[in-house]
């Protein structure tokens, strides 16, 4: 069974899914497609899968079905792992489904209506990565050498580095090639370079295809690990499934793995997940503190993130450095209580 309806938005939504029944992902595209539904109930939603996932979905994992207009499953490669198989998806979507359409991240949660995607006119269109023009980008000297290690000498002249989450694409000629080149600049970057990742050969697609990428409005890819900027009329809220320390089921049930894996025991939304899903209250926990960029730096990097499990741990090197750090302290007070005196002779 599939969901039909009249449909009233001209784009389509697509998710592409890799999974099988030991995984998670299958079940954060149900929880996105189910909070989509909610504020879109007619929009024509496509799962676009490898044949191995496609079969798969049956018994409780064949409920997703109900949510989403069509299956669409197509051959991948031989000798794709899972990871490969994913990104082909995603590298190829135009290729394999007609139409104006919207490519969403399974870790995302859709909290309004998207039916102004239709008014795009930009052929392609992404948010900028971290909301931020490229040269502002946190770790923009790593990216660049990364991106250099990967394709070379690179001019690093663009104004943004495009996050690939959230993709409204055209059905055009142009369209067509520009994928059908992406797919063959991450195809030499995930078996010639080591780099599976999709974004760094977006960003050089782009470049090689006179920049066609348009800046899509935050709103739709309101990057929750970078910014609260569009939280008040975030569309899609991108979760990320990176491991940094402060991402983590303290910030967000959305974080949290056993979320998930009730929806996976249930065979769908229901009980406390669908309790959860309904009421945005409860996507946040209570105790969560907002940080700047300086901090944001420090926490992410090797040794932030170090020192963070030392702390979490409690280990000997941290109560020695906060024992240190508590007598240091003591010291500055004593040497300002000291001078104040001698000042006041």
């Amino acid at each position: 069974m599939s969901y039909s309806r009249q449909m009233t938005m001209k784009t389509k939504i697509v998710y592409c899914i890799v999974s099988n029944d030991k995984d998670i992902y299958l079940e954060q595209a149900w929880v996105s497609i189910y909070t989509l539904r909610k504020h879109n109930p007619d929009a024509d939603v496509i799962l676009l899968v490898d044949k191995g996932t496609e079969s798969t979905l049956t018994g409780k994992r064949g409920g997703i079905r109900e949510l989403v207009t069509e299956v669409v499953a197509v051959d991948t490669p031989d000798g794709y792992n899972a990871m490969q198989r994913s990104r082909y998806l995603k590298t190829n979507f135009r290729q394999f489904i007609s139409g104006d359409l919207l490519f969403i991240d399974a870790d995302t949660i859709v909290g309004g209506s998207l039916a102004g995607i239709d008014n795009i006119d930009s052929e392609i269109a992404c948010v900028p990565d971290e909301h931020r023009n490229f040269s502002e980008l946190l770790e923009v000297d790593y990216l660049r050498h990364r991106l250099c290690s990967i394709f070379g000498t690179i001019t690093f002249d663009d104004d943004f580095y495009f996050n690939s989450g959230i993709i409204f694409v055209k059905d055009t000629p142009r369209t067509h090639a520009f994928f059908a080149d992406w797919y063959e600049t991450w195809k030499y970057s995930a078996f010639e370079k080591g780099m599976s990742l999709d974004q760094p050969a977006l960003f050089v697609t782009n470049k090689k295809n006179g920049h066609l990428i348009k800046e899509l409005a935050g709103e739709y890819n309101c990057q929750v690990a970078y910014s609260l900027k569009y939280f008040y009329g975030g569309l899609i809220l991108h979760f990320f499934n990176v491991s940094l320390p402060m991402l983590s089921s303290e910030l967000s049930v959305f974080y949290d793995d056993c979320f998930y894996r009730k929806l996976k025991e249930y065979g769908g939304v229901a009980h406390e997940v669908k309790e959860v899903l309904d009421d945005k209250s409860r996507w946040f926990n209570l105790q969560t503190n907002m940080v700047d960029s300086s901090h944001y730096v420090f926490l992410s990097s090797y040794v932030g993130e170090k020192i963070y499990k030392s702390y979490m741990e409690n280990t000997i090197l941290y109560k020695l450095n906060e024992r240190f750090c508590a007598y240091k302290f003591m010291l500055k007070k004593y040497t300002r209580q000291l001078m104040h005196l001698f000042c006041r002779k």
